[in-house]
């Protein structure tokens, strides 16, 4: 059974007679009693009975077209909510996200797409760059937020680049930084070679670690006491203004970036929650 068996059942139970229906429809009776011969033969049981001015259907007919009926407002519901989603994107949302653009940017930005698309459900992850960018090829998130550039063939935003700087409560002098005790920040791997590529460009010896820490919180708190410097995103400032960054350059004098993109799939747009995402987030940045 297909849409024209439910739109010829309709019409038949409403007109009775096989002539009407045919007339309504602009279908040859033949063709008509045709069609109906085959739904009985489908569904293995008698649909109609014929009389002599009509047709009347049976208690399985009554059951069949009760299903057109269910079948017909169903399609009514769906054709409604894929016109819906248009105007009020749903569904899920999932997230993969950098650490820092985690802390210092998402909860502005969820709040605000939150009011502005309240039937979506983000379900948000934070945590390092190749961990995630990782998940993300792997199907785990939709949309992926992340540092560094990758070799992706599909489509990214350029989002916010952050200056990695040192901090430190008391004075350094950097020509002899290595003499400074350093909290290391067990960062992303990517990260962490572009702060070794910057140190060694500078210094031939090695920092001199006395505290590890898988927390920026952490060395952050450490550094505020005066047991060392730390090198971080310049964002991770904000939780301390009474402390002025020193922002890291290269050896060219121009200053140590970190680029963050929006990673997500060309076929973004079949996904009502993404789309609305992705273009939430092209009016953001």
């Amino acid at each position: 059974m297909d849409s024209k068996d439910i739109l010829l059942l309709k019409a038949l139970y409403e007109e009775k007679n096989i002539t009407h229906t045919a007339k309504r429809l602009f279908i040859s009776q033949p063709a008509i009693t045709d069609r109906l011969k085959r739904l009985e033969t489908e569904f293995g049981t008698t649909l109609f009975i014929r009389q002599p001015r009509g047709i009347r259907f049976t208690s399985a007919g009554e059951l069949v077209y009760q299903y057109c009926l269910r079948t017909e407002t169903d399609y009514r519901q769906v054709r409604s909510t894929l016109s819906d989603l248009e105007t009020h994107p749903g569904g899920t949302l999932a997230i993969g996200c950098s650490n820092v653009f985690a802390k210092y940017h998402m909860p502005r930005l969820l709040s605000q797409f939150q009011k502005a698309c309240p039937e979506i459900q983000i379900h948000l992850q934070s945590g390092f760059t190749h961990n995630l960018y990782r998940d993300f090829l792997q199907g785990k998130f939709q949309v992926c937020i992340v540092r560094g550039d990758h070799n992706w063939t599909e489509e990214r935003k350029f989002l916010w680049q952050d200056a990695l700087c040192l901090f430190s409560r008391d004075p350094v002098d950097l020509e002899k930084l290595p003499e400074y005790p350093c909290i290391h920040y067990i960062t992303d791997p990517l990260l962490q070679d572009v702060l070794d590529d910057w140190w060694y460009s500078h210094y031939r010896e090695a920092p001199r670690t006395t505290i590890v820490t898988d927390a920026m919180d952490t060395a952050m708190k450490m550094m505020q006491q005066g047991l060392g410097f730390t090198l971080l995103s310049q964002s991770c400032g904000q939780d301390t203004p009474e402390i002025q960054p020193i922002p890291l350059t290269q050896r060219d004098g121009s200053p140590l970036m970190r680029k963050t993109w929006l990673y997500y799939r060309k076929d973004y747009r079949l996904v009502s929650s993404v789309k609305a995402f992705v273009e939430f987030m092209e009016t953001q940045y």
